[in-house]
């Protein structure tokens, strides 16, 4: 790989352009299944991979889980944190699906809405795409961070 091509992959704005547009896919996401918990534990129950008594919980946790996430994103604010959970989300969507393919379930994905796309190989390299940007923000993301306005460091505080 030449030093241009590194330098370029490996700038801090190209991570914040990643960290940005990551926050608006999993603050779109969820907004749906907030809405609508019945039907995203339908989905859920549909990649029969969730025990029945775990569904519901899923279905009410889950959507919270990526809408904080992704307002942690978008401001800034424990970015490292935010993108390893949106990592392991994302993995396991893309393990689900990559399962549900497997065995022909024929279910939607249930990602952005309960009626939509049905699962195939383009939602699996769609997650891995997100999946490797969200591993891009985590290593190198260090531009625009909310939380560091509020930091205070030891020697302020006379320790």
């Amino acid at each position: 790989m030449t030093p241009r091509l590194r330098h370029i992959l490996a700038h801090p704005a190209l991570a914040l352009v990643l960290r940005l547009y990551l926050a608006g896919v999993f603050i779109y996401a969820s907004l749906h299944k907030i809405n609508f918990p019945a039907e995203f534990a339908d989905n859920i129950a549909g990649y029969l991979i969730v025990p029945y008594w775990l569904v519901n919980p899923v279905a009410v946790f889950m959507p919270w889980l990526e809408l904080v996430c992704g307002l942690f994103l978008l401001a800034g604010v424990r970015v490292r944190a935010a993108s390893m959970l949106v990592s392991g989300m994302l993995a396991m969507f893309t393990l689900a699906v990559i399962v549900a393919l497997l065995q022909d379930t024929p279910i939607n994905c249930g990602c952005f809405q309960s009626v939509g796309e049905a699962i195939s190989w383009w939602t699996v390299l769609r997650d891995l795409t997100w999946l490797c940007m969200a591993a891009h923000v985590y290593h190198f993301d260090r531009l625009v961070h909310l939380d560091r306005l509020f930091m205070v460091k030891p020697e302020e505080l006379g320790l």
